[in-house]
């Protein structure tokens, strides 16, 4: 009992305390707020900036060179044999495709009984044809012959054609850090960084020496006045049925009467002859060699910035340059025949080149604002060069593109941050 007097005695006096403490933060003054009067002020100010523009340059150099041939597309088969297909430039000569009904032993046409159709049997071979074409007048000979031929030709051309490429516009990205002062005048300093793409576009045309080869086969008409061209074999034409007072002869219904008339002139259905000839010349066979693709500049280097005003300033920059280029090669053979259409034949290839070299910029800026402005100034750049050539069976063509020495200008938006 005595135990639990003590321990409520304790409890009084422990709250007691606790009650005066309370009582005397109640009564002490406030907490003072700090005074931040005396720290310094912080101004935040951009040190990096984002320069988006374009960048105008003069194109690459492009000189194209280089040999090929055309060959000839037809099948004139060999020199000799009878009711070949025979395939020219200008013409062709098939099998004979005259038929016969066949007739019984009364002179009766025979009629198949699976197909109750008049049953017709190849005429007897008699060296001509009624399955042939051609194209020209020309092809013709006063002697009474049609010649046919087919062409192909040999470039030996040894000369190289040079062009340049059009100026080309590009996008212009690059990226700039101030450096400070330089040795505490008012000049600065930057570290840039950026990238262009441009395009490469060149072409051109131009008569090459060639040698010319002819292969002409000759066909008899055999004393029949030849057809005018364009012919085709087997021919016909409709005309009207006339009676004997030479009056057109009047069908039940009031129509015409009319029937169809073998026209065709037959030809001789294996060359007569066969002749081979040559010719050198720069007339015949021209040229188009063409070549397209883009190039990325990477770029990087100091910057040195002179204030001009407080908004106008200049900029010169120099540096190393990586251009990465991907071009595509195609050279176009045209033989134009003394007889039918011209003959065209192309090739193709693509490259892709890495090229160190270094690039120059001069640079005026005006601010608009702390952090916008605009630019416009001039550039230079300068690369390696390198060959891109076309190779196979029928051709050998090359073309050297040249990306040094490029000037241009650049113009766009500055972004600081």
């Amino acid at each position: 009992m005595k135990y639990l007097r003590l321990v409520l005695l304790l409890s009084a006096a422990t709250h007691g305390l606790a009650f005066a403490q309370d009582e005397e933060q109640r009564r002490a003054p406030p907490t003072e707020i700090p005074d931040f009067s005396n720290l310094d002020e912080y101004i935040y100010e951009p040190k990096s900036t984002v320069i988006i523009g374009v960048r105008h340059l003069s194109g690459a150099k492009a000189s194209f060179s280089g040999q090929g041939s055309i060959g000839s597309a037809e099948d004139p088969g060999l020199a000799t044999g009878a009711n070949l297909t025979r395939t020219y430039h200008d013409g062709r000569v098939n099998p004979d495709t005259r038929v016969a009904a066949r007739l019984d032993t009364s002179g009766n046409p025979i009629i198949d009984p699976q197909t109750g159709s008049q049953v017709f049997d190849p005429i007897a071979a008699d060296g001509r044809t009624n399955s042939w074409s051609f194209s020209d007048n020309a092809q013709v000979t006063p002697d009474g012959y049609v010649a046919f031929h087919t062409f192909s030709a040999d470039v030996i051309d040894t000369g190289s054609r040079a062009r340049a490429s059009n100026s080309t516009n590009g996008l212009d990205l690059s990226v700039s850090r101030d450096m400070g002062r330089l040795f505490g005048t008012r000049l600065s300093w930057n570290i840039t960084a950026g990238m262009s793409v441009n395009d490469i576009s060149a072409n051109t045309v131009d008569q090459v020496l060639a040698t010319l080869r002819t292969l002409t086969d000759f066909y008899s008409l055999y004393g029949v006045t030849p057809p005018d061209a364009p012919y085709t074999a087997p021919s016909s034409s409709t005309t009207t049925v006339l009676d004997a007072s030479g009056n057109a002869v009047v069908n039940a219904d009031g129509s015409t009467q009319t029937i169809t008339v073998d026209t065709t002139v037959l030809l001789g259905n294996e060359p007569a002859g066969r002749d081979t000839s040559s010719a050198t010349n720069d007339t015949n066979v021209a040229n188009r060699w063409q070549l397209k693709g883009a190039y990325y500049t990477f770029r990087a280097g100091p910057t040195l910035w002179v204030p001009i005003s407080s908004r106008f300033r200049a900029s010169v920059s120099l540096g190393a340059a990586v251009i990465y280029s991907g071009t595509n090669y195609t050279v176009t053979q045209t033989l134009q025949p003394d007889f039918g259409a011209e003959i065209s034949d192309t090739h193709t290839s693509s490259a892709y080149k890495l090229l160190p070299g270094y690039y120059a910029d001069a640079t005026l800026q005006y601010d608009l604002t702390e952090r916008a402005g605009f630019y416009a100034g001039a550039v230079f750049q300068s690369a390696g060069s390198y060959t891109q050539s076309i190779t196979n069976e029928t051709a050998n063509y090359a073309t050297k593109i040249d990306l040094g020495n490029q000037s241009g200008l650049r113009a766009g938006m500055t972004i600081r941050f």
